[in-house]
């Protein structure tokens, strides 16, 4: 093989290393691993809230062996804050938990109805928080304000679901994995 031709191969390799691994970054987030996750229910608030669209997903259930440990959480859109600040929160954090990992306590809550299922009001630390528990999931919602709150609440469904419609009431119990 000619001297050329190993340069053109080299270079050529280090193009695509680095569209795969630069170009990828602004890809939308694939919601088909968390949409094949079966040990408990997971929802979210649609590809874009109060114009924040879906950023990225976290997810590990690989890393436990029991399934109902994986905690899922979904982000919408970037942090507004100048780089210089130190960093922020996004807009929109949606978080989904079992309800055996994060429901202690449910009982003696100050809980309201929401759409079927029940919630409660986090503590203000800034922003807007809100908790729900609905069949088998807590999904713990953060927003920048109320408005993003209530956008996310309204277009909130499981992740199988095209369009919002009534959110189950939490289970009586956690089930056996």
């Amino acid at each position: 093989m000619s001297f050329g031709r190993v340069l053109l191969a080299l270079v050529a390799a280090l193009a695509a290393g680095l569209c795969l691994g630069g170009c990828g970054s602004e890809d939308e987030p694939s919601l088909s691993e968390i949409r094949a996750f079966r040990a408990f229910p997971v929802y979210y608030s649609g590809d874009s809230v109060a114009g924040s669209s879906l950023r990225e997903i976290y997810g590990d259930p690989d890393s436990h062996e029991d399934k109902r440990d994986t905690a899922w959480v979904l982000i919408y859109g970037k942090c507004k804050d100048p780089p210089d600040e130190g960093g922020c929160p996004p807009p929109l954090q949606i978080h989904n938990n079992s309800i055996c990992a994060r429901g202690a306590g449910l009982r003696e809550r100050r809980l309201f109805d929401l759409r079927g299922a029940k919630a409660t009001r986090l503590l203000p630390g800034g922003g807007a928080s809100l908790e729900i528990f609905t069949g088998q999931t807590t999904v713990s919602i953060h927003a920048e304000n109320e408005d993003v709150l209530d956008a996310a609440v309204q277009a909130l469904r499981n992740v199988r679901q095209r369009h919002p419609s009534s959110l189950p009431p939490p289970a009586p119990n956690c089930p056996p994995s």
